[in-house]
């Protein structure tokens, strides 16, 4: 048996590595909008082989889980563009902010998920729901929705599948390029919403040097809804993508460092 924690013994092992194969996000609340955006923007946003979808389609939600068996609770938010993979419908993740950072760190490192440090916030009072995302000071996502009827969520006890692409990368040790070629990394989420209310709903997204998400058009809002939900996912690598031809949405998830390099700039010697 090791003497520290910071090795694990093989039976250890093996336990982290039935939870690392099939995560659960148990009690999850969550506000959740679509709309349509620009055709010529998802063109340029997803990378290839990722094709667009038959409509331009968008989704944005943010909310908490209650339960994890992986990070514990912690409140998420994310930007899903419709898209294809082999002829099959699927889900391009442009971001996915979270609240804490052992979700932050679970996810990049195991799905490659875009995820960033942020402030989450869903409330909801009778018919109004409303959720922010907030990093350095911007609330750059904001969600709003009138319930129908008195706001109240209704039984549906309904199953759902979906398929999530992420790349897989690292930056190269000497800072030029990638270290490899790219993982196209397929997350498979399959769950249950328990309750669900629709609504209408607006979408808000503002400026941010970091989270541009401003640079993609809220032509029209088609849905909104109120869900509570479990969700379980596993994962597998589809295909390797070379390097170079990935780099030019390689750093699309990273806060945008020549802004802190400018600023370090005018700082006194």
């Amino acid at each position: 048996m090791p003497r520290t924690r910071f090795v694990k013994s093989p039976d250890q092992i093996r336990r982290l590595q039935e939870i690392y194969a099939a995560p659960a996000f148990l009690e999850a609340r969550s506000l959740g909008l679509t709309f349509l955006t620009d055709p010529d923007v998802v063109a340029e946003l997803l990378p290839p082989p990722l094709q667009p979808a038959a409509e331009p389609r968008v989704s944005v939600g943010a909310g908490w889980i209650g339960r994890s068996n992986c990070v514990g609770p912690f409140g998420h938010a994310a930007i899903n563009i419709a898209c294809t993979y082999g002829g099959e419908e699927g889900l391009y993740c442009l971001t996915m902010p979270m609240s804490t950072d052992t979700a932050v760190i679970f996810g990049r490192e195991l799905y490659a998920e875009p995820k960033k440090l942020a402030d989450i916030r869903l409330d909801v009072q009778g018919r109004t729901a409303r959720a922010t995302v907030a990093r350095h000071g911007i609330a750059y996502i904001e969600l709003s929705a009138v319930l129908d009827g008195d706001g109240a969520l209704e039984p549906v006890d309904r199953a759902t599948r979906s398929s999530h692409y992420y790349f897989k990368y690292l930056p190269a040790a000497d800072g030029r390029g990638l270290a490899g070629d790219v993982e196209l990394v397929r997350v498979t989420h399959r769950g249950t919403v328990f309750r669900m209310a629709r609504g209408a709903g607006t979408i808000t997204f503002r400026e941010s040097a970091h989270d541009p998400v401003i640079d993609l058009p809220v032509v029209s809002v088609t849905a909104a809804s109120l869900t509570e939900a479990e969700t379980y996912t596993t994962a597998q690598v589809v295909e390797r993508i070379p390097a170079e031809r990935f780099l030019p949405w390689a750093y699309g998830k990273f806060d945008d460092m020549t802004v802190w390099a400018g600023a370090a700039a005018l700082q006194p010697a």
